[in-house]
């Protein structure tokens, strides 16, 4: 059982009943979601101590469902909404434009279960046959499902990676284990992974079988070998281990580790030598040259050792071949947190709640963005309340330590505008700025609004959400221009569905903007999530001059509004 788990049923109760057109509890259910996941521990060590009602978010209700779950293996609504509604509720709303009211009406039209029933109805035309639903409605759902089967098959790294930790600090606390360590996607910090790939030295290769094997969050034994296993968890996550000799470890690590492409590149390094490489080791004929540690490989092939989140092909060999890696930005540079969310908006903590939050994890300064007046989902404060805002930010700061800034999320219309006005921004310490809607030539709507209106720094630019809504296509380098004119900068969102903008595209143009990172938290517990975001700019081979919120927070303002 594990916390990623019991959250999943939340969601899918979350979303069951609102296919009911129950209210309120919907967002009761999926607050406590996000509080299961953002837990340092395991739930059930929560429920040990009596203190599940403790947890911000939830009550009584749903602590009385999280204890029936860890008990009997399910929630009794839970059941009963299933047994109403036997739909994949989840994977189905992941499918751009379809929301609970579309997956009810599908299932009670069509008997729409799950995304193959919901492909094949649409590509047989019966999806436009429903009432108010039509051709266009059916051709977005073509358009989009591939995006959501895709998220369906691969898992955010933000949700796989507390899993992962959690199974690599078990069984390393296992006699049989010597060293052990995630691989693949996970390691190089992918914006998603697949199966998980776990490496693994041990004395007692069997033992440390049975150990993995019999891991209490096993669904399910896929297989099971000598040195090699792989299992289902609760979760849905499949895990491969794999048990390598000593003598092996350091190039088992580069191996596995990938990418493809970057291998590639090494392997054709050893064979221009008259070499070979692979997961044993780096061999002259039968001499091995190396293999112990990763630093002995890339020592081997005149290159200094490459940090896995570059290991893209994209110049680190080059790079390393020439002693000019980047000297990466660590969690350690980052001195505040550029974006969040209290409950003036969408917010489940308070802003003295964020404050303290922040100061436990040795963070400077916040910037509080509650999102503008106009989004109506998240109900943010309007400009008459600023001053009531920034009262509370100066009682926060003075009982914590931590410098709050005072800004706001505005909302960019579909014109280029504000939804709030310029005088109100400047009143503010900085204005944060981005889209939630897709109406319009993206570009143009952030380039007008930049341009015309007192923006700071621009949030996730391309408005995606991973497995769910495709990214907006942008000129960054029209953008690049408009943000050096106006001294704005450009965000790295850490939300595991956003991570926008994405590494790849903020690697192309590491030279053209500031940059921030931001964990745009919903909750005291999402500051945790800054690792998130700097995954992805170490990805993109960011150091820490290149990032503002590694430096004072009075140096920040006037960078920005100087």
């Amino acid at each position: 059982m594990n916390n990623a788990e019991i959250a999943r049923v939340l969601d899918e109760i979350a979303v069951l009943l609102e296919m009911q057109d129950v209210e309120w509890k919907p967002r009761a259910y999926r607050q406590a979601a996000r509080r299961l996941e953002e837990l340092s521990e395991p739930v059930e060590d929560v429920r040990e101590r009596g203190e599940l009602e403790a947890i911000d978010g939830i009550g009584d209700t749903i602590a009385a469902d999280v204890r029936a779950y860890l008990d009997e293996g399910e929630i009794e609504r839970h059941r009963e909404l299933r047994d109403r509604y036997p739909v994949d509720a989840l994977a189905l709303t992941r499918v751009e434009g379809v929301g609970p009211k579309t997956v009810k009406r599908l299932y009670e039209a069509l008997g729409v279960q799950d995304l193959d029933q919901l492909e094949a109805a649409a590509v047989e035309g019966r999806v436009a046959r429903v009432e108010g639903f039509g051709e266009a409605t059916q051709q977005r759902i073509l358009d989009h499902i591939g995006l959501a089967r895709e998220g369906d098959e691969r898992e955010l790294l933000g949700k796989a990676l507390p899993l992962v930790t959690g199974l690599v600090d078990e069984l390393s606390q296992r006699d049989a284990f010597e060293a052990i360590e995630p691989v693949g996607s996970v390691r190089r910090r992918a914006p998603t992974v697949g199966d998980v790939d776990l490496l693994a030295r041990a004395g007692d290769p069997e033992a440390a079988m049975d150990a993995f094997t019999g891991l209490d969050d096993v669904d399910r034994v896929f297989s099971r070998g000598d040195t090699r296993s792989s299992i289902v968890l609760g979760a849905g996550l499949q895990v491969d281990l794999r048990v390598v000799d000593a003598d092996s470890w350091g190039s088992a690590l580069v191996y596995f580790t990938g990418s493809k492409s970057h291998n590639i590149r090494l392997r054709r390094r050893a064979q221009d030598r008259g070499w070979k490489l692979n997961e044993y080791g780096l061999f002259a004929d039968e001499e091995r040259l190396a293999g112990g540690t990763e630093a002995e490989v890339y020592e081997a092939l005149d290159l200094a050792e490459i940090p896995p989140e570059l290991r893209e092909d994209g110049g680190e060999v080059l790079a390393a071949e020439a002693s000019e890696l980047p000297d990466l930005v660590t969690e350690d540079d980052i001195t505040g947190d550029m974006q969040m969310h209290t409950e003036w908006s969408d917010g489940a903590g308070s802003i003295r709640e964020m404050a303290e939050a922040a100061a436990e994890l040795g963070h400077a300064f916040i910037l509080l963005t509650d999102h503008g007046p106009d989004l109506r989902v998240a109900g943010g404060p309007e400009e008459d309340d600023i001053t009531e805002i920034r009262a509370e930010a100066e009682r926060a700061e003075e009982a914590t330590g931590v410098r709050v800034l005072v800004g706001i999320e505005a909302n960019i219309t579909t014109k280029g505008g504000l939804d709030i006005s310029d005088q109100a921004c400047r009143e503010l310490d900085l204005v944060v700025a981005s889209l939630h809607t897709r109406a319009g030539d993206a570009t143009e709507r952030i380039a007008k609004a930049i341009g015309e209106h007192p923006v700071d720094v621009l949030a996730h630019p391309t408005n995606r959400r991973i497995g769910w809504r495709e990214p907006n296509e942008l000129d960054l380098d029209r953008l690049a221009e408009v943000c050096a004119e106006q001294g704005v900068a450009v965000e790295i969102n850490a939300q595991p569905d956003r991570l926008d903008l994405p590494w790849r595209q903020v690697h192309r143009h590491r030279e053209a903007f500031d940059w921030v990172v931001s964990t745009d938290a919903h909750s005291p517990g999402q500051l945790g999530r800054m690792h998130l975001g700097l995954a992805q700019a170490r990805k993109a081979w960011l150091e820490p001059e290149d990032v503002l919120n590694t430096r004072d927070p009075e140096e920040v303002v006037d960078h920005l509004r100087g």
